[in-house]
């Protein structure tokens, strides 16, 4: 192989390796906007789920709340019929 020719080879070979520098920048780019809009996705989900714990937290207390005012309400008429049952 004559110099020209090692000249030509290595010319296409620098030439590839600025192909194949660009193809894996582009690469490098494309993966960084996707870890990019994976982030914002999963900061949208912790929102999300903070948001659902949060509603839970409330509808527990909510619930606690209801189930106490029932209980009184099942002593009053308890009472009430007891009342009823000794004045017969």
């Amino acid at each position: 192989m004559s110099l020209e020719e090692r000249l030509i080879k290595l010319e296409e070979f620098a030439s590839d390796v600025r192909n194949f520098t660009q193809i894996l920048t582009d690469m490098m780019r494309r993966h960084e906007d996707r870890l990019d809009e994976y982030d914002g996705m999963f900061r949208e989900a912790n929102q999300s789920i903070a948001a659902l714990a949060d509603a839970q937290i409330r509808t527990e207390g909510s619930l606690k709340e209801s189930t106490e005012k029932l209980n009184n309400l099942i002593l009053v008429v308890e009472q009430f019929i007891g009342g009823q049952k000794g004045s017969n």
